[in-house]
């Protein structure tokens, strides 16, 4: 079966957050996809992986091999956390191409950008941000 693309892959994401039209539900799903994002190991989150421009803490390992760029990210913020977990959902084991050619519209079409400071905002797209900049060093 073959992938879905970043872009059906996001539409899902906002039809689901959608569906949940109160925030306490959406924090809810949130929470659930942050308790799915595997941690990334105490090790791994360093000043070198640590996204710049975050409000909370957040940690960004990326590697590439076999054509694919390859996302694992973390936080200390539970919501955020929800939040990267869509991130690498969208955007791990894609090509580099994939990747750059992204544009997110996930936050802004759904109540998340109006729920979340905006140093928290800007923070995500940073974090989105740095793996197109990594993308693009692969090619």
């Amino acid at each position: 079966m073959e992938r879905m693309t970043i872009a059906q892959e996001e539409q899902t994401f906002i039809e689901d957050l959608a569906m949940l039209e109160d925030w306490f539900l959406q924090y809810e799903y949130l929470l659930q996809l942050s308790c799915e994002l595997p941690k990334l190991p105490p090790e791994d989150k360093t000043d070198d992986t640590r996204v710049p421009g975050c409000q909370s803490g957040v940690w960004l390992k990326l590697s590439y091999s076999q054509g694919k760029v390859h996302v694992i990210a973390d936080s200390d913020a539970l919501i955020i956390r929800g939040i990267i977990a869509i991130i690498v959902t969208l955007l791990n084991e894609r090509t580099p191409q994939e990747i750059m050619e992204y544009e997110p519209k996930f936050i802004a079409m759904t109540n998340i950008s109006k729920q979340i400071s905006t140093d928290r905002f800007d923070g995500l797209h940073s974090v989105i941000k740095s793996i197109q900049i990594y993308a693009g060093t692969c090619i």
